[in-house]
């Protein structure tokens, strides 16, 4: 997963980004295009998304934590016209590549909300988020939301031919809903008790229309929180427990925990570079030695399991370089563990295998991190 909302980077950039996709054998690039910090696609019907929800006042330095709070006030931003959409959809199909586009909801949406107020549940004003982290303004559940969310998703199904659109559905907030007169009318005509069932209806009503058009949902694990989902694909996060219980219910499943998959933390005790989340380090042997199936599944359950994904989050790297460096070589451990059974992992024998792709890497210039360390 290619995070361009925290951090946007040019068309070019992205084929990069799947040139070496397809040097791995890793072949689906999940582009995660909108959140609270940045609208990164151009919606015809509501071009403010981009020119007004494409760009923030100012981002954060350093940390969110840090105190006291700094901040580089330049305007930030950009997007991808729907031609430059094409243009990288059409790049990563000729390199085997599936591009998975994601569109955040209900909650992650304060740039869409910037652009257009209406569909929130206070009327805003709002701005375009600087700082990272999780807010409380998320999508309204009124009738027009809904035409708004069906007319953007209508321009997104005609620019991926994948099966599939993810709809994100984490860490919502449901504070909003909890005094919103639309959203508590809303579980009145539904007969719903609590918000998160709220939530649940939210994601059902979405995935019964792109059903229309043709295509299948995925969502972060939260989605199971509100109740019976219908067939939505489940991408655990937070652990492997989500993953778990969806398998479990018949749902397909995406292994993707933060505790394993999530590169954007550090690589080594040693923050040379001064880039990623420091608060948790995963190590290259430690990616390279996750399983994607849990044990506790039974061999039809275990059926449920899909595919495995790593996450490239940027709030803490601006660049391509540092992307690259926080990627590389992880993403080769990542490689052998969507393909390989576990009994013919080795560790040694991967690291020897990767002196090979260190000189690959070497002749096209990339980035990696060079230090390869357990701590």
């Amino acid at each position: 997963m290619l995070d361009v909302s925290r951090h946007f980077i040019p068309k070019e950039d992205v084929k990069r980004h799947i040139d070496l996709l397809a040097f791995h054998k890793l072949n689906i690039l999940h582009w995660h295009l909108t959140d609270d910090q940045g609208w990164r696609i151009e919606i015809k019907k509501y071009p403010k998304l981009t020119t007004v929800g494409g760009y923030r006042k100012k981002t954060i330095v350093g940390y969110m934590w840090d105190n006291p709070t700094e901040w580089d006030t330049k305007r930030y931003g950009g997007f991808y016209t729907q031609e430059d959409i094409k243009e990288v959809v059409a790049y990563a199909k000729k390199r085997f590549v599936e591009i998975i586009p994601e569109i955040e909801m209900p909650g992650h949406s304060v740039a869409a909300l910037t652009a257009y107020p209406e569909y929130s549940c206070t009327g805003g004003p709002f701005e375009v988020e600087g700082r990272w982290g999780v807010f409380n303004d998320i999508y309204c559940t009124k009738e027009s939301t809904f035409t708004f969310m069906q007319d953007i998703l209508d321009e997104v199904v005609e620019l991926f031919p994948s099966s599939y659109i993810h709809l994100g559905g984490d860490e919502a907030s449901r504070i909003r809903w909890k005094n919103c007169v639309h959203c508590q009318e809303r579980m009145k005509q539904e007969h719903l008790t609590k918000e998160a069932e709220l939530q649940t209806y939210f994601i059902n009503r979405i995935e019964n229309y792109l059903n229309t058009k043709g295509k299948k949902i995925i969502g972060w694990d939260e989605i199971l929180e509100g109740g019976i989902l219908q067939r939505a694909t489940v991408m655990s996060w937070r652990g492997e427990k989500g993953g778990i219980h969806a398998a479990k219910a018949g749902y397909d499943v995406i292994m993707s925990p933060n505790i394993y998959m999530y590169f954007n933390c550090l690589q080594s005790k040693v923050n040379e570079k001064k880039i990623g989340n420091p608060n948790r380090v995963i190590t290259l042997e430690k990616v390279y030695n996750y399983h994607p199936v849990p044990e506790v599944l039974s061999a039809d359950e275990a059926k449920h399991i899909k595919g495995v994904q790593a996450n490239l989050w940027t709030e803490y790297m601006s660049a391509l370089d540092e992307m690259e460096y926080m990627l590389y070589p992880r993403v080769a451990a990542l490689s052998e563990v969507a393909w390989s059974k576990k009994e013919n992992k080795d560790y040694g024998r991967f690291c020897t295998r990767l002196e090979s792709i260190r000189r690959h890497y070497d002749v096209l210039g990339v980035n990696y991190c060079k230090k390869i360390s357990n701590e």
